[in-house]
């Protein structure tokens, strides 16, 4: 069994700022190690309207007086940030990929709504390019779960495989059957994009800013924000967001590039689920996921 560190409880989420600082001087082994239970929480804050804004503004959602499907998350990064920098965790910070998210919304939340946000990590599996693990994320209003993320991270390890997300592989031939029907959107993503989306969620991961802070991390351009791309397509699916109850599932293929002109695409699915996808000019697939109404029920 897992060692059981204490949990951290905090007044305000953490700068993420500070937290990308500690994770640019800390020092990890690169070889496998446990991943014991680690937890952090925040009590009772109110998400901040100015960030809200921003982030509204950067990936296309209205004033509608609701936080978007998305928006939570960029709330729960800085304690995923604090779990992943805790001395009891064996990995550095910098080198993990963001592979697959899984957003359950019970219920929409108000823009003013006081939260409290409780992360946790423990444990790991193997994957084929290294290992696997899973950040929960549970957020509560005035006591009841409204809203819950599963976030999967991968860090790669020596001589397990290549990149992730097995770059350059063309979109499965069952994937393009079910766009085969959908009308494309055209995006152009401006290369100043990921320096917008940091300003509104904080991540200022320098693999996001410009191509040369870029370049020490094996980019040749800098890379948007996965959850930029996220927000983006669910702004853009519209109403089907806006239902109390969604269930959202989102994977990363590939990295987008800075600028970059790409292709939207949605499709609808049984029991009124919505497919949709980010895909390249060239045909090679940055997204993948589903947006579904109802979420399971809350524990």
């Amino acid at each position: 069994m897992s060692n059981t560190s204490p949990s951290l409880e905090l007044s305000q989420p953490p700068l993420l700022a500070k937290e990308l600082l500690r994770a640019a001087v800390a020092r990890r082994p690169s070889r496998p190690g446990e991943v014991p239970r680690l937890d952090v929480r925040v009590k009772g804050f109110t998400p901040d309207a100015r960030q809200l804004a921003r982030y509204r503004e950067v990936c296309g959602f209205p004033e509608d007086g609701y936080l978007p499907l998305p928006f939570p998350q960029v709330l729960a990064t800085s304690l995923h940030l604090t779990l992943l920098n805790h001395p009891a965790f064996p990995y550095r910070l910098l080198g993990m990929v963001h592979v697959r998210n899984h957003i359950q919304q019970h219920h929409r939340l108000h823009a003013g709504a006081r939260l409290s946000v409780h992360a946790w990590v423990e444990g790991q599996r193997e994957a084929r390019q290294g290992r696997e693990l899973d950040l929960h994320t549970v957020v509560e209003s005035d006591g009841a779960q409204v809203w819950s993320a599963v976030t999967t991270m991968l860090r790669r390890l020596p001589g397990m495989g290549e990149r992730p997300r097995e770059a350059g592989r063309p979109p499965s031939t069952d994937v393009a059957q079910v766009f085969a029907n959908s009308r494309p959107a055209n995006w152009s993503v401006p290369e100043n994009a990921g320096r917008r989306y940091a300003r509104a969620s904080g991540d200022y991961n320098p693999i996001h800013l410009y191509g040369f802070t870029a370049r020490p991390f094996g980019f040749p351009r800098a890379i948007v924000h996965g959850m930029w791309t996220v927000g983006r397509c669910v702004a853009e699916m519209g109403e089907a967001a806006e239902a109390p109850a969604l269930t959202l599932s989102s994977e990363f293929r590939r990295p987008l590039l800075l600028p970059s002109r790409v292709i939207f695409q949605t499709a609808p699915q049984p029991e009124g689920a919505v497919a949709y996808r980010v895909m390249a000019e060239d045909g090679q697939l940055h997204l993948l996921g589903r947006l579904s109404p109802g979420a399971s029920p809350a524990r």
